[in-house]
């Protein structure tokens, strides 16, 4: 099911970023890993879908951005960026089962499938190299859900990097 989801997702992002000039397509790994893509305007306003594996599960984020050039003369394709955004998705999980027979607790496990949405946060660097059509990314994606395994959660720690192609370079 993840591998057809994955396709599907990396046919559509193929479809739609052919129209784009400045869309990118890539993979990020850390605490969300998986594939992304990215589309930035001309005003430096950005974006981004991340669909993501993390958790036995499956997410789709998605993350609009504000682009800052680094004025600097050395590094002038390097970007700071935030931006607020979205996920829904599923988790698994093993819930813990108790039975007691005779006085004697015996304990089985089951996988649980629990559907999640949530909202981002992302700050990050962006370096958009000028000879080949690439560019790296820093982030720091903090997030909140709800459902899954607790009713609500937090995470301060999904640091990702990504490396992208730039379409229609």
């Amino acid at each position: 099911m993840k591998s057809i989801l994955s396709i599907i997702f990396l046919l559509s992002v193929l479809i739609l970023g052919a129209q784009d000039k400045n869309s990118s397509l890539g993979l990020r790994g850390g605490g969300l890993s998986g594939m992304t893509y990215k589309f930035v305007d001309q005003d430096f306003k950005a974006v981004e879908l991340i669909l993501g594996y993390q958790k036995g599960g499956m997410r789709l984020t998605g993350i609009v951005q504000k682009f800052t050039p680094v004025g600097v003369h050395r590094i002038a394709n390097l970007f700071v960026y935030s931006g607020l955004g979205a996920h829904a998705g599923y988790v698994q999980f093993d819930e813990r089962k108790t039975k007691t027979v005779d006085g004697i607790e015996y304990y089985s496990y089951q996988k649980v499938y629990s559907p999640v949405v949530g909202a981002d946060i992302v700050i990050g660097l962006e370096y958009q190299f000028e000879s080949v059509p690439f560019n790296i990314c820093l982030d720091y994606k903090p997030y909140m859900e709800f459902f899954g395994e607790k009713l609500f959660r937090m995470d301060f720690w999904d640091i990702g990097f990504s490396l992208r192609y730039r379409i229609n370079n």
